[in-house]
């Protein structure tokens, strides 16, 4: 593996969520970790590091988290391609903090695309499912998407995502194609079930390899994610912060990416004898065959 800079870069700026969903660790793991908010001079850091690297295409100022949580998100986004002018920047967010001033500020700024997360369109089941208010939400991501008719195509700029659990039965599944739809909206990302996240969603089945060999999972050797704190976390679904290659307070992400994240991907490859416990080992993304 040659020494190079990761093509898409995750950031935590906080590290909080207001949602409840119930296949999300949050509700767990929040309690078990410190939590916090970035602080801006690294925020700079981060980004002028992956600005001198042209082949960043892609940064997502979101992670483990709800991202509109961060009263600094649209400041952060336009720093970012500021800097960062040919890559892509990218948010998610479940779309309950989308008030008026926000939905303009967002629309207005330098970011590319937004995928706002709602797991249903009947208020019973978004409830359970998310634990945030249903008709408050809605109204707020409907009114998000007219004005953003006004500025914007939404077929390129809005995608709405949502997936299988159990309070959505295949008929809703339907209908909350068919409302989107009706809005507009062009991408809707649609996922058959949830996933445990290595475990750490207790109440989905628990998995265990003897080996791996390798990782199914979307950008999975071209990906660095950094939590709030500065720490570089292996994957998304390190929610409990197991494998940690660095921090970028006092290393750099280049050094980091071709340092320490080489041996542990030797072992994420199954070039190289791991844990029990390895993460990986708990993984629905992991490669079981070469």
């Amino acid at each position: 593996m040659e020494s190079k800079f990761p093509k898409y870069v995750m950031i935590q700026t906080t590290s909080f969520c207001n949602g409840k969903c119930i296949f999300c660790p949050y509700g767990d793991v929040k309690s078990e970790l410190p939590q916090g908010k970035m602080e801006w001079s690294l925020f700079r850091k981060i980004i002028d590091e992956c600005s001198q690297h042209k082949n960043v295409e892609r940064v997502m100022p979101y992670l483990m988290n709800e991202p509109l949580l961060d009263e600094g998100i649209v400041d952060k986004i336009d720093y970012i391609k500021e800097k960062n002018p040919q890559a892509s920047v990218h948010l998610l967010t479940n779309g309950s903090l989308l008030n008026g001033e926000l939905t303009k500020r967002l629309i207005k700024s330098r970011l590319d695309w937004i995928g706002i997360s709602f797991h249903g369109i009947r208020k019973e089941t978004l409830e359970k499912a998310m634990g945030i208010d249903f008709e408050r939400t809605l109204t707020r991501i409907c009114n998000f998407i007219e004005e953003a008719k006004r500025y914007r195509d939404i077929g390129e700029f809005i995608m709405v995502t949502f997936l299988k659990h159990s309070f959505l039965s295949d008929e809703e599944r339907e209908e909350t194609f068919n409302f989107w739809h009706e809005k507009g909206i062009k991408r809707i990302s649609y996922f058959n079930a949830p996933i445990s996240r290595a475990g750490n969603v207790k109440i989905l089945p628990q998995i265990r390899h003897q080996q791996i060999f390798g990782c199914n999972s979307i950008w999975t050797d071209e990906m660095v994610h950094i939590l709030y704190n500065g720490d570089i976390i292996l994957c998304c679904m390190d929610w409990r912060r197991e494998v940690v290659l660095g921090n970028v307070y006092n290393e750099t992400i280049f050094d980091i990416w071709n340092g320490e994240r080489k041996e542990v991907w030797k072992q994420v490859e199954g070039k190289k004898e791991s844990p029990s416990d390895f993460i990986c080992k708990r993984c629905e993304e992991a490669v079981l065959r070469v």
